[in-house]
């Protein structure tokens, strides 16, 4: 019988680099869940540029001296193009489409990018720069494209977050029944198996027929029907289980 280990692909560096997208002003900071990765990707990467300047005074001991002035950010992506983008990514068609309207209406195109790189992320409001692609009749059409700089003030460099959000609830058993007195242990389990917070509360419908303790052990009070819930504290995901208390 094959055994299915688990695969670590954070030796390979490459996916390791997260590019995201969010529409958005500059002033307001997109939520989490309006983040959303580009593309399917093939490349991507960043470059600060940083413009300097030379001094040729003789009078620091014959070595010139430099300082940076400012810095021409970049941060650049390629992609494949696919018939019909996925549903949890922007999306190529999507770009175009944006890029496009914005030029049409004489605005500026800009989105809100987010770029994990390791130990650090980068985010900031940039304008989508470049847009192009290229591929032959027998070839994977591929696309690049290049974001800089749109607001200075928005540009962040950040340690990397590996925290791992939630993402759902389950509670069992879905179904129980227990008499007036007795007890029953519910299991809540907050998805998926590696979040990092697995905590929640627990709560009931009716106290008057079944009660629930901070551990999910459920005490049946009297006859009828009652609903406990458990309500995980990231994300506040609820999973439920209909008990029924007899005589």
């Amino acid at each position: 019988m094959a055994a299915n280990c688990p695969t670590d692909n954070t030796k390979l560096f490459g996916r390791a680099i997260v590019l995201e997208v969010a529409d958005g002003c500059a002033d307001t900071v997109p939520q989490e869940s309006e983040w959303k990765a580009l593309a399917a990707g093939t490349s991507k990467g960043f470059d600060f540029s940083p413009n300097s300047v030379t001094s040729d005074a003789d009078d620091t001991k014959g070595y010139q001296e430099s300082i940076v002035t400012n810095a021409d950010f970049t941060i650049s992506f390629e992609g494949e193009v696919r018939r019909n983008d996925k549903l949890d990514q922007y999306g190529v068609g999507r770009l175009i489409k944006y890029f496009n309207t914005e030029i049409q209406a004489a605005r500026q195109p800009t989105l809100w990018v987010r770029m994990e790189f390791g130990p650090v992320t980068f985010q900031g409001y940039m304008l989508i720069n470049a847009l192009s692609s290229d591929g032959g009749t027998n070839d994977i059409i591929t696309f690049s494209t290049e974001f800089k700089v749109a607001a200075a003030d928005t540009i962040q460099v950040v340690d990397t977050d590996d925290s791992v959000p939630a993402t759902g609830v389950t509670v069992t058993p879905a179904t129980t029944s227990l008499a007036v007195g007795a007890t029953r242990q519910l299991t809540g389990t907050v998805l998926p198996a590696d979040a990092t917070d697995k905590s929640g509360a627990w709560t009931t419908s009716d106290a008057t027929k079944a009660t629930v303790s901070s551990t999910g052990l459920v005490t049946g009070v009297a006859t009828g029907t009652a609903t406990i819930t458990f309500t995980s504290t990231d994300g506040a995901f609820t999973g439920s289980t209909a008990a029924t208390i007899t005589a």
